[in-house]
């Protein structure tokens, strides 16, 4: 069986909740769907649970229902954990810019991620001492076949 480690960023998760209004949404639904599957092991901290939430109670319209059947379905199948003091510390010594990239980065580089998936140009292209991988979801879902 295939066993990939991945780690989503919040906007892979946003993607997702917010459904086709998000240019993502294919690609983070079907990357979810390959993880429920049992193809992928994806990793997202509580922190991005958080955020999704927030950003999901200002959008007019969206329900507190809704958000949460979509968290107890990914807490069925997905590692949820949180970003720890020894993550911080190496955001601290080794910051690339934005402080929660650099957070979420140091907790998928803890974790031995093989890759990070985020539509977030700028967190792709940082520069970073790291052999994972940095895939938008629409890049990742592309190239599942070569990493079989």
């Amino acid at each position: 069986m295939f066993k990939y480690r991945v780690f989503l960023d919040t906007n892979v998760l946003l993607d997702t909740l917010l459904g086709n209004t998000r240019q993502a949404y294919v690609a983070s639904t079907s990357i979810l769907q390959a993880a429920k599957q049992g193809l992928l092991e994806v990793f997202i901290t509580t922190q991005s649970i958080i955020d999704a939430s927030y950003v999901c109670s200002r959008i007019p319209g969206y329900d507190d229902e809704s958000f949460n059947n979509a968290i107890k379905e990914l807490l069925s199948f997905a590692n949820i954990d949180y970003i720890n003091v020894f993550d911080l510390y190496r955001v601290l010594e080794a910051r690339t810019g934005d402080f929660e990239d650099d957070a979420q980065f140091q907790h998928a580089d803890f974790l031995g991620c093989d890759a990070l998936i985020t539509s977030d140009k700028a967190f792709r292209s940082s520069k970073r001492e790291t052999e994972m991988l940095f895939f938008s979801p629409e890049e990742f879902l592309a190239r599942m076949s070569e990493l079989r």
